[in-house]
């Protein structure tokens, strides 16, 4: 790893040790779910960077690093313009509470408290951009590269031999679409953790509060929102099973599509038709039963159409590997963690499938 990759990895990590101090906060202020939630989804992150780092300069297990050029320069490129302007909206936000009373600036962070099922619906579908991960590791990320093959042509020879030279004369074909992939789940996340970060500890110059909309009530205060913890599981699993190519982003992409579609159909299908409450929580067994079905299929669906385009699959790794992702998206819905199920889903599912794929694909 070069120097601007330590960077990259560095902040990540400061990133990481800041939620953990949030972590902190909430154990002080005695939220104990939100605690539990935001400390898992801290180790989650600090861990997998260095599992990350472990796999690549301990045991040289892949050639893959966590990022590299160019996408490191894209990487800290969007850091040096995204901080500056998230400030002006701060400082904007501070301009117009002054113009506000105190009671007016109080409802506005209040999201209301029960979550009607249109912001539930919303909340849901911003999901979905996370099947973009697919696209780019498959299809999308094939055609930046051509791009990217086309502008490095137009600079001096040192910019584009470099190019060239990393991405060109290897025998794995989707090495760049794995740090394109990192690329854009790491800005991503870089800006929802800033985001956050403000949300949590200065609520009242937070710059997107409609955003509050979509929060659950739990969610209200110290909690991490479930876009930290989607950003989390998928990230963490991208820079510690991706580099592992080909099965690794077919298995990631698999296990994605599967808790995705699971989880929307449990969440929507239980809320809207069922009627016998598991236990004493909102969920219900006609939503664990739609989800655990609908998830099966997805990844079905999936696996069928990724086959043949980094990895041959025989029909047993198509049935059986949706079959358990989908008995361990019924079993985390019937269990009802206090952690994320955004983190959950995707982390727990991707690992298991993974070191399974090894025995039977």
């Amino acid at each position: 790893m070069d120097l601007l990759s330590y960077i990259i990895v560095g902040i990540f990590s400061l990133y990481g040790l800041v939620l953990l101090y949030i972590t902190y906060l909430t154990k002080k202020k005695g939220e104990k779910g939100a605690f539990l939630n935001n400390l898992i989804n801290s180790l989650v992150l600090l861990i997998s960077i260095s599992i990350n780092l472990v796999i690549i300069n301990l045991f040289h297990i892949t050639n893959i690093n966590l990022i590299i050029y160019p996408f490191d320069i894209l990487i800290l490129g969007f850091i040096l313009l995204f901080l500056p302007f998230f400030y002006l909206l701060i400082h904007r936000e501070k301009k117009r509470i002054s113009l506000r009373c105190p009671d007016t600036r109080k409802n506005d962070l209040l999201p209301p408290k029960e979550l009607p099922l249109k912001y539930e619906i919303y909340r849901k579908l911003t999901h979905l951009i996370v099947l973009g991960i697919i696209f780019f590791y498959f299809t999308l990320g094939f055609l930046v590269q051509n791009l990217f093959n086309y502008l490095f042509k137009l600079l001096p020879d040192f910019f584009s031999d470099l190019f060239f030279s990393i991405y060109n004369n290897i025998p794995d074909k989707m090495i760049f679409t794995q740090y394109l992939v990192v690329c854009l789940v790491g800005i991503s996340l870089i800006g929802f953790f800033t985001a956050e970060l403000i949300r949590i500890l200065k609520p009242e110059l937070y710059p997107l509060k409609a955003v509050n909309r979509i929060l659950r009530e739990k969610e209200r205060h110290m909690r991490f929102g479930p876009h930290i913890s989607m950003g989390v599981g998928c990230f963490s699993i991208i820079i510690i099973y991706g580099v592992i190519q080909p099965i690794g982003p077919l298995i990631i992409c698999t296990s994605m599509t599967m808790a995705i579609f699971g989880d929307m159909t449990a969440n929507l299908f239980g809320r809207t038709f069922g009627h016998k409450k598991i236990r004493n929580t909102n969920k219900t067994y006609a939503g664990l039963i739609a989800g655990i079905v609908v998830a099966f299929f997805s990844g079905i669906i999936v696996l069928l159409l990724l086959n043949g385009l980094s990895i041959n699959l025989n029909l047993l790794s198509i049935f059986l590997l949706p079959s358990i992702g989908a008995l361990l998206i019924g079993l985390l819905d019937f269990l009802d963690l206090e952690i994320d199920d955004n983190l959950t889903y995707n982390f727990i599912i991707s690992t298991v499938l993974f070191f399974i794929s090894f025995i039977i694909i």
